[in-house]
């Protein structure tokens, strides 16, 4: 990672989203803004309120925040935004729509967070909208680029396609329109090259390309997944013209997007962006961030080595309904600090003001409503104060890359949908060995399929959960990583969907890794088949097709979700969904359920794998310290090193830089730990000694060399 300056650090708030704050407020708040602490400001630029007929452009709001933002000597973040069509561009160009795979037009509207109409904007693939929003664009960046308040462009703020459905159901997923339906065809032929190659793998028999049809149903597959990349790829494309349009014509102030990361869960691959991908051309990359670890890691491991901000805190969350927490410093520190340990390096709330529009008012404001200090500001004032004299130290620290790679892979993500028609096992599967990881002081990145198959430097250890669809390279790196002397530790089925070929395999796991690693499912069946259960669950049967929810209700089931596994280690893990008994002359056999192999262990070349007949991340909170327990036996064989020398479950310690530490502490217990020279307490009134800290329960810190 590249070392920063300290005045890259950024600690400020978004203020302006048309048409509040009203005008009335503007000159007192940016100076008080200044005065409480705050170095930087985002104005909202937004594409109906700015530009009001064909020719037409309204900047003499945004020209006056930005001389008052000079005046204060604050630097500001113009955020682009495109998702509130302009109403003269959906009635000159009335194909512009997007469409849902139900065949349903999404209407232009306003929403609570879009309160001026034109959401959600037009169809990705209609390219005369295409051209209205680059000029746009351009007017915006030709009128600011010289302005000397200016330092950023955000030109994509929370990308997603599906807007306004995040959750992922079939008939809401987006865009079928024409626009869509023409690249998809040209994206088709750029990946397959003829249609008998795309008959091959889709399983039809068209004569042309021209004959295809846009895959609707998720039960097919590859031709489902095809479409889901499709439109992450368009997505794509799109923030890279927005973001090479701006450098065309500035070259001195620093580009970007911000996403909400993909954690399966708001946002995903169906209905969210490709993070991998977005942030690619990026000069920094950013996110709405919040203090679960999964979604700092999710933005540095986009990030990929850039510097990554936390440009939407959501502390001062609420509505209407639920007005907002009175926040304290103890608050702010938990949140914000551990976000440090793990590679943040600056931070925006959303936003400075409460809003006074619609449901989301009176809340997300560091004031009170009347634009006097609130409990978020008073809290950000004094940590930006004490944090300040550090920033430098810390801007300049370099980021270790992880040894321990946990994988995300969008096309398995979408055929793990296809699979369940939800991704609430995947995403928990994840998130699991992110906390096992983390709350054991280690750090972990997230790779995709590209990281893995260009090569995983300084990887020790590879996770695999969920990990059903490979395709023939993916493959083939994995085995590598493992031929090499990499450890994997991989759970049910691995391969079992070749989604190059478009084929189940015919043994797992697949794409031949049973042969290379002499590792084979004898047998498998699902755990609702299973007598011996560890929770007994009712069935979930919506996900599955209506023959199958015929059988099911004909035959009945004798199992549950869930399945006790006995290990070696002398502990006890869950199984979940699935289970596969594992052939037993394998090298170790670790776990067993009834008796028969279901974990086991086997050395291929320089490397190791631990091979899972089940999901085991599903459902490790039901036995989580077992789970924590064999997560960390797994990272330490693999020689993984902490990032500090603590062996309490659930403080997590980061090596900011040499004299720098970041303590989290998740337990409800205060805990004392060794320290390796005198420190001293950054954020906690407890004093430290030459040798141990106390760190309080539920609490975060940093920590300074004396």
């Amino acid at each position: 990672m590249t070392k920063y300056d300290k005045n890259d650090f950024v600690f400020g708030a978004q203020y302006y989203r048309a048409p509040t704050p009203e005008r009335e407020s503007w000159r007192t708040d940016l100076s008080n803004m200044k005065k409480n602490g705050f170095n930087s400001v985002k104005f909202w630029v937004q594409w109906r309120w700015n530009h009001r007929g064909e020719g037409l452009f309204y900047f003499d709001d945004i020209d006056e925040l930005m001389d008052i933002a000079a005046e204060n000597g604050l630097k500001v973040t113009l955020n682009v935004i495109f998702d509130v069509a302009p109403l003269w561009v959906t009635e000159k160009y009335k194909d512009s729509s997007i469409v849902l795979s139900s065949g349903k037009v999404v209407e232009q509207r306003a929403v609570g967070y879009r309160q001026i109409g034109g959401f959600p904007g037009t169809c990705y693939s209609h390219r005369k909208a295409f051209e209205e929003r680059m000029n746009f664009l351009r007017a915006t960046v030709k009128r600011y680029k010289d302005h000397p308040a200016l330092e950023m462009w955000d030109v994509w703020n929370e990308p997603e396609q599906c807007s306004p459905h995040r959750a992922p159901k079939t008939d809401e997923l987006s865009c079928y329109c024409e626009n869509c339906a023409r690249d998809f065809k040209e994206w088709l032929e750029n990946k397959y090259s003829n249609i008998d190659e795309l008959n091959r793998v889709w399983g039809r028999c068209y004569n042309n390309f021209s004959e295809v049809e846009l895959p609707r149903e998720r039960f097919t597959f590859v031709d489902f997944i095809d479409y889901r990349e499709f439109n992450l790829d368009k997505m794509t494309k799109e923030g890279n013209e927005r973001i090479r349009l701006v450098k065309s014509i500035d070259k001195k102030h620093t580009t970007y997007l911000h996403v909400v990361p993909n954690t399966s869960t708001i946002f995903n691959a169906l209905t969210g962006v490709d993070d991998f991908d977005m942030a690619k051309e990026c000069d920094v990359f950013a996110s709405t961030n919040f203090a679960k670890p999964i979604w700092s890691v999710l933005t540095t491991s986009a990030g990929n080595g850039k510097l990554c901000y936390n440009v939407e805190c959501h502390i001062g969350l609420g509505s209407t309904q639920m007005h907002q927490k009175q926040i304290t410093l103890a608050d702010m520190v938990k949140d914000l600090i551990p976000q440090i340990g793990m590679g943040i390096r600056g931070f925006m709330f959303w936003q400075y003001r409460p809003e006074i529009l619609g449901h989301e008012s009176p809340a997300w404001g560091t004031t009170k409503l009347d634009g006097t200090i609130g409990s978020v500001g008073v809290a950000a004032k004094e940590f930006i104060g004490r944090l300040e004299p550090h920033i430098d130290n810390i801007m300049k620290a370099e980021c270790k890359k992880a040894e321990i790679a946990i994988w995300k892979g969008r096309k398995n993500e979408v055929l793990s949908f296809c699979i369940n028609e939800s991704l609430q096992g995947f995403s928990k599967s994840i998130e699991a060995y992110v906390n096992a990881v983390y709350n054991n002081s280690y750090s972990c990145r997230i790779v995709d399929d590209n990281m893995i198959i260009d090569g995983l430097d300084d990887t020790k250890l590879l996770i695999l959960p969920y990990c059903y669809g490979l395709d023939a390279k993916l493959a083939k790196a994995i085995d590598n990583f493992v031929q090499s002397g990499g450890t994997v530790l991989c759970e049910a089925h691995l391969g079992g969907y070749d989604l190059g070929r478009g084929r189940h395999s015919y043994r797992m796991p697949g794409m031949g890794l049973d042969a290379l690693w002499d590792i084979r499912e004898v047998y498998t069946t699902s755990s609702y088949h299973l007598e011996a259960v560890a929770e007994e669950e009712e069935f979930d049967a919506s996900g599955l097709v209506d023959d199958m929810k015929k059988a099911v209700d004909a035959y009945g089931l004798n199992g549950g979700k869930n399945f006790k596994i006995n290990t070696k280690y002398g502990i006890s893990l869950v199984g979940s969904e699935r289970y596969a008994c594992l052939n037993d002359d394998c090298d170790e056999i670790i776990g067993t359920f009834q008796g028969k192999p279901c974990i086991v262990k086997q050395k291929r070349g320089k490397g190791v794998v631990y091979y899972c007949g089940t999901n085991l991340g599903e459902s490790a909170e039901l036995y989580a310290e077992d789970f924590v327990h064999f997560a960390e036996k797994i990272i330490r064989e693999a020689g993984a090193t902490k990032n500090y020398p603590i062996n309490k479950y659930g403080v997590h310690i980061d090596r900011v830089s040499e004299n720098i530490l970041v303590v989290n502490n998740n337990t409800d217990e205060d805990v004392t730990f060794e320290l390796d020279g005198k420190y001293r307490s950054v954020f906690c009134d407890e004093k430290t000694s030459a040798s141990s800290y106390r760190i309080k329960a539920g609490c975060a810190d940093m920590l300074v060399k004396a």
